[in-house]
């Protein structure tokens, strides 16, 4: 009986949900590789790129806490609009700015740099909309698996997305890549629209005990905050795995090729994990996902050493694939245990901003430490980091959040 409900609701979820999903993710991955590429392009040179992209870091830390508020009030469906509207601007703009082509024209750069912060914008407002949309249709019983398929169509947009991108570039110039992510944005805002219905309100009716008190604000911030500390960690090895494996393979004279191609088969393996993740989430709870995540996230960052052969750095690159693929959908699922149904969309703002500035942290981190001793140095730093988050997680999750068979919602 449970999977025949589990399977009715992954159905119901497919249209308005997991396919724009996929497609988003398609667009924005199919343009992640060509946008240092065409800032140059138009006469930024690379300080200036790396500034962008840096503000661009900025705003989707600080962006959460307003925009959750303004979702809390609006409803998730219009905000879906509402972020898919002002993405789909911001990439029109910048398709203008990249077909301009030259540093000879003096609005070009300001249009493509406005376009890529308010695109941040727009795609936190968008991810917030889903994210609430979902957290609310969601029963407790099914919630990791749900939640990490979610995931799991997003990895397969950033596979196919810099495939197709790459494709389209060959044939018709860079600045096709955003047309790409205009097209596939526009699709995904369509079916949303379409198969996510208006909410309708309940009415408020009292009982004869009265209305239940809200939740105390620090009752619900505290095992937020110390749950999502290890959500923190995860987001800072993460990053600096994207960052510092493409280094140390060069700094061991791997060619470009070769990381490439370790990177997509890596990418390979974790979507092999995610069903198992979202399963093993349910049956044993988040601690069982999340501990082993870090964990062998940590081993891996310690293993750098040992990436100066291709072997090894084969070896190094499927260890995180595996811890990794464990943690598919962790972020996600662990957001919608910890925030409340009341004023859903706002505590996920704050969650999503405490839990994403370990994109900041992460390079801070790899700046101080190789800046000093390298970058296999600023790979071992981080290992105690991640391991650090295991111990963290393995502390409190166990305590705070929905365990072995739990039934009940937690926080939410």
């Amino acid at each position: 009986m449970a999977d025949a409900e589990l399977a009715a609701l992954l159905r119901r979820l497919t249209l308005p949900i997991y396919v724009p999903g996929a497609l988003y993710a398609s667009g924005a991955a199919a343009i992640i590789p060509v946008v240092p590429l065409v800032g140059l392009q138009l006469g930024l040179d690379v300080p200036q790129v790396a500034l962008l992209v840096t503000v661009a870091g900025l705003v989707a830390v600080a962006g959460p806490l307003p925009v959750g508020q303004v979702a809390a009030r609006i409803g998730e469906r219009m905000t879906l609009l509402l972020g898919g509207l002002v993405s789909i601007t911001a990439v029109t703009g910048c398709l203008v700015a990249a077909l301009a082509g030259t540093p000879g024209l003096p609005w070009a750069p300001p249009l493509f740099c406005a376009g890529i912060l308010v695109m941040t914008l727009g795609d936190l407002t968008w991810d917030l909309g889903r994210q609430t949309y979902l957290a609310d249709e969601i029963p407790v019983q099914f919630r990791a698996r749900a939640m990490t398929l979610f995931g799991g169509t997003m990895r397969v947009g950033r596979i196919v997305g810099p495939l197709v991108g790459a494709g389209v570039i060959t044939v018709w110039g860079i600045a096709s890549a955003f047309v790409v992510h205009l097209v596939a944005a526009l699709v995904a805002l369509a079916l949303m629209f379409r198969f996510i219905p208006p909410r309708v309100p309940v009415p408020n009716v009292p009982d004869a005990a009265g209305p239940a008190p809200a939740p105390r604000r620090s009752d619900l911030l505290r095992p937020l905050l110390l749950v999502g500390g290890a959500v923190l960690v995860l987001t800072v090895a993460r990053t600096n795995r994207d960052l510092l494996l493409p280094l140390i393979g060069q700094q061991f004279g791997h060619s470009e090729a070769a990381i490439s191609l370790v990177f997509a088969v890596a990418a390979v393996v974790e979507l092999a994990f995610i069903l198992p993740a979202g399963s093993l989430m349910d049956r044993f709870g988040r601690a069982a996902v999340l501990v082993p995540c870090l964990a062998l996230m940590g081993v891996a960052f310690w293993m750098a050493p040992l990436a100066a052969s291709m072997t090894g750095f084969v070896g190094v690159s499927l260890v995180f694939a595996v811890g990794n693929g464990l943690g598919a959908g962790i972020n996600k699922t662990l957001s919608a245990d910890m925030t409340p149904t009341r004023n859903r969309a706002g505590w996920l703002g704050l969650w999503n901003s405490y839990t994403g500035a370990g994109g900041l942290l992460g390079p801070a981190i790899v700046a101080a430490a190789s800046g000093v001793a390298g970058v296999v140095s600023a790979s071992i730093v981080t290992g105690w980091a991640t391991a650090a988050g295991a111990a963290w997680a393995l502390a409190w999750l166990p305590r705070l959040a929905p365990g072995r068979r739990r039934r009940t919602a937690g926080p939410s």
